[in-house]
């Protein structure tokens, strides 16, 4: 008996063109790091994958674990992937900075929540569930 093959199924060496890391871009490229399509960018020359981050992002931001999930490949292959397409132009990045993240309890920016504060908030949350 003879093993099915996917045609879908592409070896992630080949969509990262052989790399294990992003260029440069590593560290803007968290989990919750917001990603768009930068407006009017030629999509002329990307790669199948490149160009479906591309689609998926024109109608606004997602995160790069949306992303990763949507394309179906490894959080690691979608950090390269996007961080090829941060190079070239075809996407712009967004994240959350500390100072912008207000208290829910006194308003302020000063006060913002701790990560202890925030993980405590996610778990009463799940056990809503």
């Amino acid at each position: 008996m003879t093993p099915r093959r996917r045609r879908d199924l592409v070896r992630s060496f080949v969509l990262t063109q052989g790399r294990a890391r992003p260029t440069r871009n590593t560290h803007v490229l968290d989990v919750i790091t917001m990603v768009t399509t930068v407006p009017g960018s030629s999509v002329a020359g990307l790669l199948p994958e490149q160009l479906a981050v591309v689609e998926l992002c024109r109608g606004g931001y997602l995160s790069v674990i949306e992303v990763a999930g949507h394309l179906g490949q490894p959080l690691t292959i979608t950090r390269i992937v996007l961080g090829d397409l941060l190079d070239s132009g075809h996407v712009v990045t967004r994240t959350a900075r500390t100072a912008d993240v207000q208290s829910p309890e006194s308003g302020d920016a000063a006060a913002a929540p701790t990560t202890a504060h925030i993980l405590e908030k996610l778990l009463h949350g799940l056990q809503a569930l």
